[in-house]
Parts: C-alpha cells; sequence; structure tokens
C-alpha cells in the first residue's frame, strides 16, 4: 500500500467514525426531546401537576419566570416549586393543538391555571421540587 492510498483509507476512516458519532449525537438529541415530553406538534403525555400559579420568581436579573409555586394542584402532586429553564417548553391551547409562546414574566404567570409536566429528578422534599419540560398556560 502507497503512502498515498493510506492517507485514503484512513481520511475514510475518519469520515465514518465523524458520520456515526453524528448519528448518535442527533439520535440523543431526539430521544431527549421525546423523554420531555415536547414534539414539533407541542407537549406530549399527561401533566404532573396542574393547578394555579401561586407565585413566581424571576429569574436573576429579568423579568421572565424562573421559578413559580402551585400551592393547590392536582395529578400527581397536589403543590410543587417549579423551576425552569431555557429548555422548558411554553404553550397555549390554540385549535386544535398547542400553540407555543415565549416565556412570560412573573406579572403574566401568576394566578394562571398551569398544566406542567416535570422532566428529570424530582426533590421528594413538601413541596416537591422539580424542573418544567413543559408549561401550558390557560386562563
Amino acid at each position: 500500500m502507497t503512502l498515498g492510498a493510506k492517507q485514503t483509507a484512513d481520511s475514510r476512516r475518519v469520515r465514518v467514525v465523524f458520520v456515526a458519532t453524528l448519528a448518535t449525537a442527533l439520535l440523543a438529541v431526539t430521544a431527549l426531546a421525546a423523554a420531555c415530553g415536547v414534539t414539533d406538534e407541542g407537549p406530549t403525555g399527561d401533566p404532573s401537576i396542574t393547578g394555579v400559579v401561586a407565585s413566581a420568581t424571576p429569574a436573576g436579573g429579568s423579568d421572565a419566570v424562573g421559578s413559580f409555586l402551585i400551592d393547590q394542584g392536582s395529578g400527581d402532586y397536589d403543590k410543587a416549586s417549579v423551576a425552569v429553564t431555557d429548555e422548558t417548553g411554553w404553550y397555549r391551547r390554540g385549535g386544535d393543538g398547542f400553540e407555543a409562546i415565549d416565556a412570560p414574566s412573573v406579572a403574566e404567570l401568576t394566578g394562571k391555571t398551569v398544566e406542567v409536566q416535570f422532566t428529570g429528578a424530582v426533590a421528594e422534599s413538601y413541596p416537591v421540587q422539580a424542573t418544567a419540560g413543559w408549561v401550558i398556560v390557560g386562563d
């Protein structure tokens, strides 16, 4: 095998490894999005808790919601302290499905009925502490 042929074979191996790694990463991202209960059509699965937002706390340095408290909820939990992240999906019901919305301000969210699906670990304190995978904001 000549030096040029060896380099060509090596570069093919590198490309195959790169493509395989990229495909694996894309599958992992797709699986993560599905695990969070969010698809292109909106949230999927049942909410972990539904209830009225009793209070909300802004994210550092902004008016956007960083966390909120549901005091009298229904579903898997009756009370929850819910953190939101940049990955949290925000929705309203509209037409036959869901409409994606921007994260509301603290003032906009307080007093609204929300449906929340948790993602990741849930701290089993009282109230439970969890991160929202998606939030559906009602009236």
